[in-house]
């Protein structure tokens, strides 16, 4: 068997077809390290996701031209997300999760987050905003 692999960068396009692609690699790269719990390669997944659709809805407004940095990584027992867009900077004071008792679709992305991971926080960066998550896999 393949030995673990500790981390990966890849760089996307701010493509919604993308997003299943780096669903598929964020399972595929847990699962590799050891990862088993059903529910955890499923949350883990679905805040991936929801983070690059708000990048590529409210950032880059759906234009395919524009990149997305994605790298995951395993520190102890735990995996480490970076999600960087190159876009306008974001006021976090404007990031707020809808009222949960709004009965739409969407803009659950950060409520999502902030509920299936330990820890999560926009990092300052030189271009873009950074999002970093953290959660406890093993």
């Amino acid at each position: 068997m393949d030995a673990a692999i500790p981390k990966i960068v890849v760089v996307i396009p701010a493509a919604l077809k993308a997003v299943k692609a780096v669903r598929d690699l964020t399972k595929d790269f847990l699962m590799l390290n050891g990862v088993i719990d059903v529910d955890t390669l499923y949350d883990l997944e679905l805040v991936v996701a929801e983070a690059l659709i708000n990048i590529i809805k409210h950032t880059y407004k759906f234009d395919i031209s524009q990149l997305i940095s994605y790298t995951i990584e395993m520190k102890n027992n735990s995996v480490e997300i970076k999600i960087q867009d190159f876009g306008p900077k974001v006021d976090q004071k404007n990031l707020k999760p809808r009222e949960l008792t709004e009965p739409r679709e969407g803009g659950l992305g950060l409520h999502l987050i902030r509920s299936l991971v330990d820890n999560w926080e926009y990092r300052d960066v030189c271009k873009g905003n950074l999002l970093l998550m953290r959660r406890k896999v093993l």
